[in-house]
């Protein structure tokens, strides 16, 4: 909780103590979490603005009406979402960080459909969207950012596969064979059985979005890394890029 204190700082015997009068749980317009905990550097509003033009650019009625269920019509999602994390300690661990993070997978998405045009760009960048929805469930809220007991026993992979297939339901006659593409994608998108993957990507678009998802929490794992570190000298070797990395001379 945000306590908000009265009272009154005095100087004792040469150092400084607070004299307190009242305390109270402060409300949520009375401060900022900035102010307290990691954020994004990014604007939350700017990033979600840029998250609704990619929704709005999606041609297919189907993933439109998916896309808008959850990131448009469902008030409380978009609020966890916008202040979740995207994982406790690895890469995007901020509030904000869920969102920075599908946002970049995204535009990297849209990018390799530009690029490689037997892509389904409609497809991909729904699922770069979707693809981590599970977090908000999977991790608690700051200040905690713990997993919670579904987390640790489901994951996020299966949880948002479950979210996302729930939110199909109710849009009358969406393909069944649209419905396991997206499914299969989300299910699929930490590339490899170990990495806990349920299954293994098997459609190019599925391939691109883990491919996407690998790079920017890799690319993020190492820009926080040479961040948090004034050298230019060797950091060691970091066992999630499985490397001795070092900051680039120029």
């Amino acid at each position: 909780d945000y306590i908000d204190v009265v009272g009154d700082v005095t100087s004792f015997a040469g150092a400084m103590q607070l004299n307190i009068k009242r305390v109270r749980k402060a409300a949520e317009d009375e401060y900022d979490p900035a102010d307290y905990l990691p954020v994004s550097e990014n604007s939350t509003d700017d990033m979600y603005s840029q998250l609704r033009a990619f929704i709005d650019s999606v041609e297919n009625t189907y993933l439109s009406a998916l896309l808008k269920k959850l990131f448009v019509e469902d008030e409380a999602f978009v609020k966890a979402f916008e202040g979740h994390s995207a994982a406790k300690t690895v890469h995007h661990g901020f509030m904000g960080g869920l969102l920075e993070h599908s946002l970049s997978v995204t535009r990297l998405c849209a990018k390799m459909s530009e690029n490689y045009d037997f892509l389904n760009r409609d497809l991909l960048i729904s699922c770069a969207m979707l693809h981590d929805v599970g977090k908000v469930r999977e991790l608690s809220e700051f200040p905690r950012n713990d997993y919670t007991d579904e987390g640790n026993f489901i994951g996020h992979i299966v949880i948002g596969y479950e979210m996302v297939i729930e939110k199909i339901r109710h849009i009358p006659d969406f393909p069944e064979i649209l419905a396991n593409e997206v499914g299969h994608c989300i299910l699929s998108h930490h590339g490899e059985l170990e990495y806990g993957s349920p299954k293994k990507p098997a459609i190019a678009e599925a391939i691109a979005l883990s491919m996407a998802d690998n790079m920017d929490a890799k690319l993020e794992t190492l820009r926080e890394c040479l961040e948090a570190k004034d050298t230019n000298d060797w950091l060691g070797f970091n066992r999630w890029l499985e490397s001795n990395i070092r900051r680039t001379s120029c």
